[in-house]
């Protein structure tokens, strides 16, 4: 392997594929985001989820461990397979993140109708309709 000269640049712009490479980097484009799902969907498919499970998760790892031709089950005769007990361990740590580090923010978009119901002069019942003017901004928690 020859040295090289350290007076040389070796950078990205001193050859004609380097700056093309440059070049197309910049208008390369992203992948392009998810549809949203709509409302109502989420709604109630929200409520059928079962949440966050490390133990359940693990079990599913475990069982296709064999796919990338691991051992598995307890097949060592000073006792459990580590290997397993290790992976419970990691996705209990990495859904114990998830759960309590995570954040999720969410904004409501403008021009979403409202009704709303008050009470006018003699206490009759006094309904407005409208719709937001802004965005609207929330919070959640991963469950």
């Amino acid at each position: 392997m020859a040295k090289q000269d350290e007076n040389e640049s070796g950078g990205l712009l001193d050859s004609i594929s380097g700056v093309l490479d440059v070049l197309f980097a910049a208008f390369s484009l992203p992948q392009e985001p998810v549809e949203p799902l709509p409302p109502n969907l989420i709604f109630t498919g929200a409520r059928l989820r079962p949440g966050l499970s490390a133990k359940t998760i693990a079990a599913r790892i475990i069982t296709r461990q064999s796919e990338a031709g691991l051992i598995a089950g307890d097949v060592f005769a000073d006792g459990g397979n580590t290997a397993e007990y290790m992976e419970l361990i990691r996705i209990e740590e990495i859904v114990d993140a998830l759960l309590n580090d995570a954040v999720v923010n969410v904004v409501i978009d403008p021009g979403v109708t409202v009704q709303t119901v008050g009470v006018g002069n003699l206490g009759a019942p006094v309904v407005s309709f409208g719709a937001t003017t802004s965005l609207g901004i929330g919070n959640g928690i991963i469950r």
